[in-house]
C-alpha cells in the first residue's frame, strides 16, 4: 500500500442518472411496503421522495478500488467495514448526480488495511451539494505496511448505552433480498447471488449486503422516531459486525439521544449483532 500516491490520485467525477423506478427499486431492496411506506414506493405518491440511504447507488458507481493508484485489492478479500452518510439536501425524485470519489486515509491494522474513502456527490445539473459518504474497507492480508493504526478521518461510531433499548422494531428479510437490493442499489458483488463465488470467499451461501442491512436499519428508525418521514434524516454511521442471510430477521435496538437516536441491529435467529455502534441524526423540520 502506498498511502501518499493513493491520497494524490483524483479520478475524474463520475455521473449517475436515475429514474423514480430506480429509487423505487432501491426502496423495494431495503424491505419497503406499499401499505406502510407508499411515498417511497409510488411516484405519484404525496410527498414522494428516494429513501436517503439511496445516495449509496451513486457512490457504488464511482471509480472502483481495484483500478486506484497506491493500492492493491483483491475482492475476494475485502470486507466492507464501515459507513457513514451525511446529506445536506433532499434527493431530487430522479434527475443526475455527479459524485466525486477520494482515498483520505489507508490505516495498518496488521492483519490488514482499512481503505477509507470519501464519495462526495452533487446535483449535475444545479451544482448543489447532496450528501457525503465515508467507506471504510477492510482488505483482509494487506497490512503491516508501516502505516499509521488510526486516521483523523474516521467518522467514529456510537458507545451503546448501558440502559435496556428504548424501542425495538423487528422485520423479516426476504430469501430473495439480496437478488432484489443488488438490482437497486447497483452493488453487483456477485457474493450475495452466486453461491460458487460467495464460498471461494468462504461463506457457505451468499449473504446479503450490508449496505442492504443498513438501509433496514435506517428505515426502523425513521419508522420509531421520525413518523417514517425520511426528510428528517441528516446522518448514519454503522459498523458491520457481522453478515446476514437473506431471510434472517432483523431486529433493531434503538436509545433516543434527543437528536441522535443510538442503535445496533441483530439477528433475530441467532441473536448476532450484525450492525453495531450505529447511530442517526435527525433534523425537525
Amino acid at each position: 500500500m502506498d498511502v501518499q500516491l493513493a491520497q494524490q490520485h483524483k479520478p475524474d467525477p463520475v455521473d449517475f442518472e436515475y429514474t423514480t423506478r430506480d429509487a423505487i427499486i432501491y426502496a423495494l431492496g431495503v424491505g419497503c411496503k406499499a401499505k406502510e411506506d407508499i411515498r417511497y414506493l409510488y411516484e405519484g405518491a404525496e410527498g414522494f421522495m428516494p429513501l436517503p440511504t439511496y445516495i449509496v447507488a451513486p457512490g457504488m458507481k464511482s471509480t472502483g478500488l481495484t483500478r486506484w493508484p497506491g493500492l492493491k485489492v483483491d475482492m475476494q478479500r475485502i470486507l466492507h467495514g464501515e459507513q457513514y452518510i451525511e446529506m445536506f439536501a433532499p434527493l431530487p425524485a430522479e434527475g443526475t448526480l455527479r459524485s466525486e470519489k477520494r482515498v483520505v486515509d489507508v490505516v495498518d491494522k496488521g492483519s490488514g488495511a482499512v481503505i477509507m474513502t470519501e464519495v462526495t456527490t452533487y446535483d449535475a445539473t444545479s451544482g448543489k451539494k447532496i450528501g457525503m459518504q465515508q467507506i471504510c474497507a477492510f482488505q483482509v492480508g494487506a497490512g503491516n505496511f508501516g502505516g499509521s493504526r488510526t486516521s483523523p478521518h474516521e467518522k467514529k461510531g456510537a458507545e451503546i448505552p448501558k440502559r435496556p433499548a428504548d424501542k425495538i422494531v423487528a422485520e423479516v428479510t426476504s430469501e430473495d433480498q439480496a437478488a432484489l437490493y443488488r438490482q437497486g442499489s447497483g452493488d453487483l458483488n456477485p457474493l450475495h447471488v452466486d453461491p460458487a463465488f460467495a464460498a471461494k470467499s468462504g461463506f457457505g451461501t451468499p449473504i446479503l449486503h450490508g449496505l442492504c442491512t443498513m438501509g433496514f436499519a435506517a428505515r426502523h428508525v425513521l419508522r420509531a422516531f421520525a413518523e417514517n418521514d425520511a426528510s428528517r434524516f441528516k446522518a448514519i454511521k454503522v459498523r458491520f459486525a457481522s453478515p446476514v442471510l437473506p431471510g434472517q430477521t432483523l431486529e433493531t435496538h434503538m436509545w433516543d439521544e434527543g437528536d441522535k437516536i443510538i442503535f445496533e441491529t441483530k439477528v433475530k435467529e441467532s441473536g448476532k449483532t450484525v450492525i453495531s455502534n450505529g447511530y442517526i441524526i435527525l433534523q425537525v423540520n
